[in-house]
């Protein structure tokens, strides 16, 4: 069935290819009836150039400016004489029909132009010339024609129409049917041979498109790994190609349709989860309040409001992240960037942190260049890329660790700038994972303010700005982080 329906295509370019055959060849047919026709006219003409001349030899229908008409009738008995299909005219220098042989046929002219008689005249007999007919006043045909002199005097002109009406008619029956016969003959060999060439090569050509279309197909019906194959350098392999390219796309966007459904569905659950903890406790906490409000102490209230406070903190940072990285991913957020010395930048916000990482007993050093020039990029969110990666630190840092942050100009003339810690690290099964929103690695699940969304924040901003961030740890040593920003030209 799939066969039949892309044979269709060798079918149509063969019925076309057919009547564009058979238009050629009846216009064939026609240019050379049209071709011939003037051939034998030419050759007509040259054949019987003199005949006018010769009968102005023989005749004298003039007398003193008079037409003598026993002379003239003479002329045309003898014209009669030597070929009775001829049609002769005496015609005064004015281009007026005097006279006319034979007489009894009604001319529909009572002069004729003169400037393809003088043409004739004048020139050679290989020139090919049309005059007036009489007879048919909307006809050029060929003639022959001779000035008619007595005493180096015009008198007139000898006109010959060379094909008359008698010839003209048996003439055009014999040589159109001759000429169709021999045309329509050779149309009809040309054509057949042509056409069964035509075919052939049309149904190699075809057969290869057909090929192609049946592998589009079976990917419309679901076969995604439907694939062209490519062979010698042609227009169908380039379109093979093409086709190719083209559903290694398609495929490559499924599975990241996939990717991201599965992702969705991975979302949903943790953000149901993550946000169903905090509400329960709150809810769980409040309601404990309420039932002992009379019979509870002071300090198991202020611990369960503490906790309850705990709770409300930590779903309001996962409900501001989440928010962000929706925003980030829908490409809703747009860098504003601008020039700014980015070492200023961290020592704005290590100044904030450091209360925090004391109360942790954790050290934060900085090896801030002082000799960098402005970055070009966007204060704000490299700002929440810096506090993303100092919190991430401080939260994997253990009591009493260091964090060192670094700023240095690198080897491809860009800022480089380095979060390292002396914390858990990240096992090598976890380090292509962890920047994936909601991912928690075994080592980070107990801690309770981590949202699983950080990084992915920072990856984003990042891809925004045209770099990366690069992650280099060891389990039970630490983790760098490093990310270059371009210097403002």
């Amino acid at each position: 069935m799939i066969k039949k329906k892309y044979n269709s295509l060798f079918w149509k370019i063969s019925i076309l290819f057919f009547f564009l055959l058979a238009a050629v060849g009846f216009m064939y047919i026609y240019i050379s009836i049209d071709y011939s026709n003037k051939y034998l006219d030419e050759v007509n003409q040259r054949l019987n150039h003199d005949t006018a001349k010769n009968i102005v030899k023989n005749s004298r229908p003039f007398y003193n400016g008079d037409v003598i008409k026993p002379a003239l009738e003479e002329m045309f008995h003898h014209v009669k004489a030597i070929n009775p299909s001829l049609e002769v005219y005496l015609v005064d220098p004015k281009g007026k029909i005097i006279a006319w042989y034979p007489p009894e046929r009604k001319i529909a002219l009572e002069s004729i132009n003169l400037k393809p008689v003088l043409d004739f005249i004048e020139n050679t007999p290989d020139n090919f010339v049309k005059g007036d007919d009489p007879l048919n006043p909307n006809t050029q045909k060929i003639f022959s024609a001779s000035p008619l002199t007595m005493n180096n005097m015009l008198y007139a002109y000898i006109y010959v129409v060379l094909t008359g009406e008698k010839y003209k008619a048996a003439s055009d029956s014999l040589f159109s049917s001759y000429m169709l016969k021999i045309s329509a003959r050779t149309m009809l060999i040309t054509l057949i041979t042509t056409f069964l060439i035509g075919l052939i090569i049309i149904r190699v050509i075809t057969k290869k498109y057909s090929k192609i279309l049946m592998v589009m197909h079976k990917f419309k019906q679901g076969d995604l790994a439907a694939r062209v194959i490519i062979g010698s350098s042609s227009d169908e392999s380039q379109l093979g190609e093409m086709f190719n390219e083209m559903a290694d796309i398609l495929t490559t966007n499924i599975d990241k349709l996939k990717q991201v459904e599965n992702l969705r569905r991975e979302l949903i659950a943790n953000v149901s989860h993550d946000l169903r903890t905090p509400i329960a406790i709150i809810r769980g906490y409040i309601e404990t309040l309420q039932i002992k409000q009379d019979t509870i102490s002071i300090e198991d209230r202020n611990k369960y409001i503490n906790t309850v406070k705990d709770s409300a903190e930590k779903l309001e940072k996962l409900v501001t992240e989440l928010f962000e990285l929706s925003k980030l991913e829908a490409n809703q957020v747009h860098a504003k960037k601008e020039p700014f010395i980015i070492s200023e930048l961290i020592s704005d916000i290590i100044n904030k942190y450091q209360l925090i990482a004391k109360t942790k007993d954790i050290s934060i050093l900085t090896e801030l260049s002082k000799e960098l020039h402005p970055v070009y990029a966007d204060v704000s969110l490299i700002e929440r890329v810096m506090q993303n990666l100092i919190d991430n630190a401080i939260k994997f840092t253990p009591i009493g660790g260091k964090i060192i942050i670094k700023t240095l100009k690198s080897n491809d003339n860009n800022a480089q700038i380095i979060v390292s810690d002396n914390g858990v690290g990240i096992a090598e099964n976890d380090r292509n994972k962890i920047f994936a929103r909601y991912y928690k690695a075994n080592n980070f699940t107990d801690l309770k303010d981590n949202t699983g969304l950080g990084l992915a924040i920072v990856k984003k901003i990042l891809d925004l700005h045209n770099t990366s961030l690069e992650l280099v740890s060891t389990e039970n040593v630490g983790s760098s982080f490093k990310f270059k920003l371009k210097f403002y030209n």
